[in-house]
Order: structure tokens, then C-alpha cells, then sequence
């Protein structure tokens, strides 16, 4: 028996290994970008990570695509969506006061800011150090303060990645240190830094080239620290100029990560890498952002806005579209297999669009219905009205008839009632004869 229950773990657990390890672009993974095989798209050179992604912030739209449904371990990367928790969650001058739960990573071998149990930060120094040192002693105490427990924080953590239309991701801690339940996909971590970029202390944050922490009420020393984001360095040697917010991670089961933006003009790109080798994801980042910056266009249509190579138009694209409740058109455009962009519009500015036949205005079509309306309604009620008066007439007839042969029954009976009585009438006569004559 303990045999076939060890078998049984360890199933499970390599069946999570090798989950952690998969997932399909087309089905199973590629050393060449999906974007590389479609006809038309720009070609990208090969790039050093297993998994790479580029999309535009604000139409969702793929501009690079190598592996981007692979589950992957997001290291601390994982912090991008914890920061955008707290921000939602708490104010900037709360104050966060460490406790066993923060303390406990503040140890060899974790990224901290060697925090001491009661030490006081505010929420804003917390993401500062959260965010450009990759505390996880800070990420931990932050969850704790929002959440209540890590337990709690952590289940905020899946459910806000849910409604951010994660379908492939799962949370187990607000740092991500390995876990084998803890993982995701560079689409769906796109999908968290497009909301995070939404939000303009995330960016200010996040886009900080160095920060320095005053003494604290146990520290009597400043803590300065340098973004880990090396686009941002602006002395660098992968200095980035549009670069405006990124995050970092590591982990020996997670190799590099890095899920960076940029802005250039009217336009935000977001790049995601995963599992790379030691700072290739730095200069192969800056190249797929100029990839993106200057082979592509960003085209603007009725409620939304597509990505295409350059020299194309929204008639080279295909669409799903979903008709919602409200009368309006929710549409996914494609070029090819690659989805570049979303919209919501209405009826008639989508055939616009696709040049098709405009339907009839809603107003004309109601008024036609209601000028039909009446037809179906004498036609259809003029049928039961001929019913109804036939059956009256019938009931009349019926009724005539019958009280006719009332009156006749009755004078039959009444004349019967007089012959019986004359005849009564003319045996008493007779008899009173009969008697005279005697």
C-alpha cells in the first residue's frame, strides 16, 4: 500500500514538473517565434529566452510571440501583481510594522532589506523597496498588511489575476519563491503588467532609476537601492531611454525573468521574457521594443485600436465578434493566427468597417414592424372573430329551435289537457241524461 501511494505522489508531483515545463504555442513548444512563421509579419532575430512576448498595453494586440501559453515559474516577477494589490488596497502613508511573517525571509539566500521585527516602514517606502531591491521580507509583510494573513493574500492575489483574464496562472506566495503550484504564462503575466501600467504611482514606482529609505525607527542608517531594472540605468550599459517600468526575477527552477514597458509617442509596449540565461533578456528586450516601435502601426477603429506591420490596413485582418446585450459589438481582430488588437463598437460602424450592407436603423425597423403589426392582428383576429359569430349563430339557431319546440310540446299538451277534459265534460252529460230518462 505505501508503495502504491509513493508512486501515486510522485506522479503527481513530476506531472506538475512537467506542466511547469510545458504548454503549447500551436500545440507544443517552438525554438521559433509563432510571428516568424506568419506570412507577412516582420521577422525577428531569435532571442535567448525559452519564452518571449511583446504586446500593445492598450489593445492587448501580439506584435512578438514565442511560447506565450508555456507555463513558466514567474520568480519575482510575481511582485508586479502584489504591488498592484496594495495599491488598490491601501494608502501610500500607511504605516507597515514588520512582523514574524515579513522577518522570517529576511535571511541568506532571499532577496531583503534585513528588516527587524518592529520596524516601520510607510506603504510607499514598502513599494519602493518591494519593487526596485525585490524584498521578499517586504512582500511578505505587505501581503500580511493588506490581507490580513498570506493565506488571505494570496487568494486576493488569484481571484484579482482571474479578473484580469489569467487562465493559466496560479499564486502560492506575494514573492515568488519556488513552488511548483506557483506559476504562469508570459500572455497572462502581460495581461497583470497592462493593468499595473495603468496605474500612475505603479509607474512612478516601478520607473524609479534609485531610491533611498531614511533611517527607521530600529535602522539608523539610510538605504539606498538601485532599480534591478537595468533599461532604466541611465548610465548603464543596457540603458533603455523609452523604457518606463519592469521588474526582474530569479530563481535556480526559473531561470531570469523579466516583464518590462515602453512608451514612444501615442504607443506602450510590453515585453515579457522567461526562463533566460544571465542578462540576455536586457539587451533582447531593447530590441524587441524597437522591433515593435518601428515595424508597426498602430491603427485606430471605432472603440478600440489594432496593431499591424507596417503598410497594412484593418481589411488585411480577419475577427471573432460577440454581440452583446447592450446592441453593441465586441471584436477580436486577427492577422492570421495572431490576435492584434480589440474593440467594442456598434452594428453599423462595424459594417462600415467590414463594408457591409448597413442594416435597416432600428427606429425604421420598429416602425415597420408596428405597421405590420396591425395587418397580423386583423388577418389572425378576424379568423376567431368569424369563429366566435359562427358559433353564436349556431347557439342562436340552437336556441330558436329549441324553445320553438318548447311551445309546440307545450300547446300539444295543453290541447291534450282540453280533449281529455271535453271528453269528461260529455261522459258527466251522458250520464245525467241517463239518470233523466229513468
Amino acid at each position: 500500500m505505501l508503495t502504491v501511494v509513493s508512486i501515486l505522489f510522485l506522479c503527481i508531483f513530476s506531472g506538475r514538473a512537467v506542466l511547469a515545463e510545458s504548454g503549447s504555442e500551436e500545440g507544443s513548444l517552438q525554438d521559433e517565434a509563432l510571428s516568424n512563421l506568419i506570412e507577412g509579419w516582420p521577422y525577428m532575430e531569435s532571442i535567448g529566452e525559452a519564452t518571449g512576448l511583446v504586446i500593445d498595453a492598450d489593445n492587448g494586440g501580439v506584435i512578438y510571440s514565442l511560447n506565450r501559453d508555456a507555463i513558466r515559474y514567474p520568480a519575482s516577477t510575481t511582485k508586479v501583481l502584489t504591488a498592484l494589490l496594495v495599491l488598490e488596497n491601501a494608502s501610500l502613508d500607511d504605516i507597515v510594522t514588520m512582523s514574524d511573517t515579513g522577518v522570517q525571509m529576511a535571511i541568506s539566500g532571499s532577496s531583503n532589506c534585513q528588516s527587524s521585527v518592529g520596524e516601520q516602514f510607510t506603504v510607499e517606502q514598502c513599494l519602493y523597496i518591494l519593487l526596485l531591491k525585490s524584498a521578499n521580507d517586504i512582500a511578505n509583510q505587505l501581503a500580511e498588511h493588506v490581507g490580513g494573513t498570506l493565506e488571505h493574500f494570496v487568494e486576493m492575489m488569484n481571484e484579482r489575476a482571474r479578473e484580469l483574464g489569467c487562465t493559466n496562472t496560479h499564486f502560492t506566495n506575494p514573492s515568488g519563491m519556488p513552488d511548483p503550484e506557483h506559476y504562469t504564462t508570459a500572455e497572462d503575466l502581460a495581461r497583470i503588467m497592462q493593468a499595473a501600467v495603468k496605474n500612475e504611482t505603479f509607474l512612478k514606482i516601478a520607473g524609479t532609476e534609485k531610491v533611498t529609505i531614511p533611517p527607521t525607527n530600529t535602522h539608523a542608517e539610510s538605504r539606498t537601492y538601485v532599480n534591478h531594472n537595468a533599461l532604466l540605468i541611465s548610465d548603464g550599459e543596457y540603458y533603455y531611454p523609452y523604457c518606463i517600468a519592469g521588474k526582474t526575477g530569479y530563481t535556480d527552477s526559473a531561470w531570469r525573468t523579466y516583464v518590462s514597458a515602453a512608451r514612444k509617442d501615442d504607443r506602450t509596449l510590453i515585453c515579457v521574457l522567461m526562463k533566460g540565461p544571465d542578462k540576455t533578456d536586457f539587451s533582447d528586450a531593447a530590441e524587441l521594443f524597437e522591433y515593435g516601435f518601428n515595424e508597426f502601426s498602430k491603427i485606430e477603429v471605432p472603440g478600440g485600436s489594432i496593431n499591424l506591420p507596417n503598410g497594412y490596413t484593418v481589411d488585411d485582418t480577419g475577427d471573432d465578434t460577440m454581440d452583446m446585450a447592450d446592441g453593441t459589438k465586441r471584436v477580436t481582430f486577427y492577422f492570421d493566427r495572431l490576435p492584434v488588437g480589440k474593440a467594442v463598437m456598434t452594428q453599423q460602424q462595424y459594417a462600415e468597417l467590414r463594408h457591409l450592407s448597413l442594416p435597416a436603423p432600428a427606429e425604421e425597423e420598429k416602425t415597420e414592424e408596428e405597421t405590420a403589426q396591425p395587418a397580423r392582428d386583423k388577418s389572425g383576429n378576424g379568423g376567431w372573430i368569424g369563429i366566435v359569430v359562427i358559433v353564436l349563430l349556431a347557439a342562436a339557431i340552437l336556441t330558436g329551435a329549441f324553445l320553438l319546440y318548447r311551445d309546440y310540446m307545450e300547446k300539444k299538451r295543453r290541447r291534450e289537457r282540453r280533449r281529455r277534459a271535453l271528453e269528461r265534460k260529455r261522459a258527466r252529460e251522458q250520464d245525467a241524461q241517463g239518470k233523466d230518462s229513468k
